[in-house]
């Protein structure tokens, strides 16, 4: 919005400099964002908000003007206009559309150049004067901001104007020389034949105001903005009247901008008032009444305020007040939309002070002592330590996927949380898994050449009552890349069953490993965590399938998920320190054929119970499996390792031990010895 100061002064005069005048629009929440300097004239350019259409005007501003200095704005005097009433002079058909036309009809008119002071203050807006009838309504939207529009009276036909919408096929060429199509979605002013005018846009070229015009009709109308907004776009036309009414148009304004053009019209063109038809769906806005407490008041902008200075602020920006108690009850004026709730008129307030003039306080909050669990950060860095000493990255994916990746995933029938709106088709659900997110890396990674990768993750997944947080981790590829080493091992179970043996002993637990089943796991090496029989997680090799399904050809990828919220309320079982014993130690080692359904930490957990103190470890050494051996069996090869801290250990007492711990096997497993 364009504001001349020379215009300004013929209403107020704020008695600032223009530097002091920018600041204080600005402070007041309407930024001056260029100045420029048109013949003698200084124009401001200001950024006015798409809530603010009352400031779209030169009348608005200097409202906002006068109670940001206190000083009376002298509006025009605009004469009521009660003509004769010409009946079926307008016929409105989409009175959803147009709630209100007034139609003034003015005879023997002389079309001429309007005084040198109005072109001047046109021009200084960068509105081109053309005739006196076009210049005074440009004048009267610049200054009150109603869109008006001088037809042609003589060139409507049948003499009468119809708010409708367009019919299919019909065009009018509007006064930029350029014939449009119309469709039904389009509202148009039309005489008895066309279309004469697009409602709210732009009038026709056919009806425009010529050195010719004899009898001018003159519209004031309100229309609905968002019709205005849609016919605007769709047509690729904007004008200064499209601009406002798809602000919203004041609907008491409607009769004031008609009646204020009638005078400037009678005056300098040398008219009379033939007549007025008018037709309106309602008489007046419904004025919005509010409440609002001087104590809220100060609450929110922290200051003390009077009563009596807020009273007469909101009063010189249009606002009825009475007050009561410590609380005003504020009539909100009818081109005030914006303000709705009490929170609003002390957003005004806020603005008369000055956005820059309110104090800078930190608000006073009572301090409460809140009990902050550590355990979950602490569990989350340990295992961050473990998982990045083993050269595995950490990733970060979307908490959102696409129901596509759950099918891919062999989860299409997991219970999902669906988002109302997602922004594309891609976040559609909440994730209930971490392994489908992390498939999509891994594929990523694969696409690109990347085949040897170890990943991990803390997300959450996410149910319809919960969420839960969770560590992911998914290894494939190559083990290592030593250049002395000829052979390169790929990575297997083991290497992530040892992993996340480490992660469990630096978190202080020991859960057991059991063989399961899983919809998305091999079932040859699926295999879970629990505790105390809770079921903490699993891991295992995915599914030939579902890598197929994903495109991971010829790769093998392995994955376990760790359910976090399940161990934060673990007992944390903190390491204690043991010093290196400086006796000897001897070690036995055992060869046993056990069936294959046997894990091979049940048969720890028995070594364990049978060899008390001295027994210090057992270390696993080979696994066979072929002919040489019973079918259904399969031998294993490991070490028990005695030592003792206090002493050197005799032969016989570990013979004895080791003994005890191989009978039990035997009669506890079923083991043959070999």
């Amino acid at each position: 919005m364009k504001l001349s100061i020379n215009w300004l002064k013929d209403y107020i005069d704020p008695k600032l400099s223009t530097d002091a005048l920018i600041e204080r629009l600005t402070m007041a929440g309407l930024e001056v964002e260029a100045i420029e300097s048109v013949n003698g004239d200084t124009v401001l350019e200001i950024e006015i908000t798409p809530n603010r259409p009352d400031c779209l005007n030169i009348l608005g501003l200097a409202r906002e003007i006068g109670a940001i200095t206190g000083k009376t704005v002298k509006s025009p005097k605009i004469k009521n206009h009660k003509s004769t009433v010409i009946k079926n002079l307008i016929h409105i058909e989409d009175k959803k559309a147009c709630s209100r036309y007034i139609g003034t009809l003015i005879r023997d008119v002389q079309i001429k150049d309007v005084p040198q002071a109005m072109k001047q203050r046109l021009i200084s807006l960068g509105i081109n004067a053309i005739n006196n009838a076009v210049d005074i309504t440009n004048f009267v939207l610049m200054e009150t901001g109603q869109p008006l529009h001088a037809f042609d009276f003589d060139k409507l036909a049948g003499g009468k104007i119809a708010v409708r919408r367009a019919r299919a096929g019909e065009t009018i060429v509007t006064l930029d020389g350029i014939e449009r199509k119309l469709d039904t979605s389009i509202l148009v002013i039309a005489d008895a034949e066309k279309p004469v005018a697009i409602a709210g846009v732009m009038g026709g070229q056919d009806t425009q105001i010529t050195a010719a015009t004899k009898n001018i009709l003159l519209e004031s109308a309100h229309f609905e903005m968002g019709l205005v907004r849609r016919a605007s776009r769709s047509l690729g036309l904007r004008s200064d009247s499209s601009y406002r009414f798809e602000r919203n148009v004041n609907f008491e304004d409607v009769l004031t901008g008609a009646n204020r053009a009638t005078d400037l019209l009678l005056q300098l063109t040398g008219g009379h008032v033939s007549g007025r038809g008018e037709v309106s769906v309602k008489t007046k806005n419904v004025s919005t009444k509010i409440k609002v407490k001087i104590s809220d008041i100060e609450s929110l902008l922290g200051l003390e305020i009077k009563p009596l200075k807020v009273k007469t602020w909101l009063e010189k920006l249009g606002f009825k007040l009475t007050a009561k108690a410590g609380t005003l009850i504020v009539t909100v004026p009818g081109n005030r939309a914006d303000v709705q709730q009490d929170v609003d008129v002390i957003e005004e307030v806020a603005r008369m002070i000055g956005f820059d003039r309110l104090p800078s306080k930190l608000p006073t909050i009572k301090t409460v002592n809140i009990t902050v669990d550590k355990r979950p950060r602490e569990i989350r860095e340990k295992i961050r330590r473990v998982l990045m000493a083993g050269s595995i990255d950490e990733i970060i994916t979307h908490n959102m996927i696409n129901s596509k990746a759950l099918v891919k995933t062999n989860m299409a029938n997991l219970p999902v949380v669906r988002v109302f709106n997602p922004l594309s088709q891609d976040q559609e659900l909440m994730r209930p898994s971490m392994l489908p997110s992390m498939l999509q890396v891994a594929l990523t990674n694969i696409n690109r050449g990347q085949k040897d990768f170890r990943f991990f993750e803390f997300g959450k997944r996410y149910f319809v009552d919960a969420e839960k947080e969770t560590l992911g981790i998914l290894i494939s590829g190559r083990r290592a890349h030593d250049w002395r080493t000829s052979k390169k091992d790929t990575v297997e179970i083991f290497d992530l069953k040892g992993l996340m043996q480490r992660i469990f002993q630096a978190i202080g637990i020991n859960p057991v490993f059991e063989a399961n089943q899983f919809a998305v796991l091999d079932t040859s090496c699926a295999t879970t965590f629990m505790l105390n029989g809770k079921y903490l997680g699993s891991l295992g090799k995915i599914d030939r399938k579902i890598l197929n399904n994903w495109d991971i050809k010829n790769q093998d990828i392995y994955y376990a998920g760790l359910h976090l919220d399940e161990v934060y309320p673990l007992p944390n079982s903190s390491l204690k320190y043991q010093p290196i014993s400086e006796f000897p130690a001897i070690g036995r080692d055992v060869s046993l054929a056990v069936k294959k359904e046997i894990p091979y930490q049940k048969i720890e957990e028995i070594c364990h119970q049978q060899g008390g103190d001295i027994l210090r470890s057992v270390q696993f050494i080979e696994q066979y499996l072929g002919d040489k051996i019973q079918p259904g069996t399969k031998g294993l090869v490991f070490s028990c390792q005695y030592q003792s801290n206090a002493r050197t250990l005799r032969e016989d007492e570990v013979n004895a031990v080791h003994e005890r711990i191989l009978q039990a096997l035997t009669h506890d497993l079923a083991a043959i010895r070999r």
